[in-house]
């Protein structure tokens, strides 16, 4: 079988976590050669011309969260303007913070958090803040060691623990299911499908 390298561009650990879960998913071949960003997204805005040349030889998948954007189109244009994109860079915008595409999995994400099943939204793209929601639920319902790796301390000004991304960057990597979340999580949907679309073409080109 044909491998596929590429590139991989996200804004910080817990999104670089969940890209190479969704490559391992994939599989069939294709892996990740480059790690990229981990500098929030200003800084993959600032390097998009550089990822777009990259892209012209070599596969590059870009993770970034929508945040406060109207919609992804809107992301979209404003980051790009009127270029077109070569066919090997995967822009995918996440709906609306990557602890969204967590949350979909709201079987896996109970069973690590404690959370109660019931308890966690069953739409969380539509959440106009999903790390705090996610964070009030840990804070309400959560087990102890997950609210102490997640949850700041008490005299804490941070917004998270120290432990915030290690802690779900193991829940990506060990027990996260892409495939159960893509049912609650379109924007991850259609990122699973793109990657696939990706590997596909990837392996084309190189049989030839």
């Amino acid at each position: 079988m044909v491998g596929v390298d590429l590139f991989v561009a996200t804004e910080d650990a817990l999104s670089e976590a969940v890209a190479e879960r969704l490559i391992e998913e994939e599989n069939q071949g294709m892996s990740i050669a480059v790690r990229l960003g981990r500098r929030g997204n200003t800084y993959l805005r600032e390097k998009l011309p550089s990822f777009v040349s990259i892209a012209k030889t070599s596969p590059l998948l870009l993770l970034t969260d929508l945040d406060r954007e109207i919609c992804p189109a809107t992301l979209l244009h404003g980051w790009r303007g009127k270029k077109i994109f070569p066919s090997g860079l995967l822009f995918r915008v996440v709906v609306r913070e990557i602890e969204a595409w967590l949350l979909a999995d709201r079987k896996g994400f109970s069973e690590f958090s404690g959370v109660p099943v019931h308890r966690i939204p069953e739409h969380p793209e539509s959440l106009d803040d999903p790390k705090a929601t996610l964070l009030n639920l840990v804070r309400t319902y959560g087990k102890r060691a997950v609210r102490e790796a997640l949850l700041p301390g008490r005299n804490s000004t941070a917004r998270i623990g120290l432990m915030y991304n290690q802690a779900l960057c193991g829940f990506v990597r060990e027990s996260w299911s892409p495939a159960k979340a893509s049912e609650g999580a379109d924007s991850l949907r259609r990122t699973i499908g793109r990657i696939h679309e990706l590997r596909l073409a990837g392996q084309s080109r190189s049989s030839v």
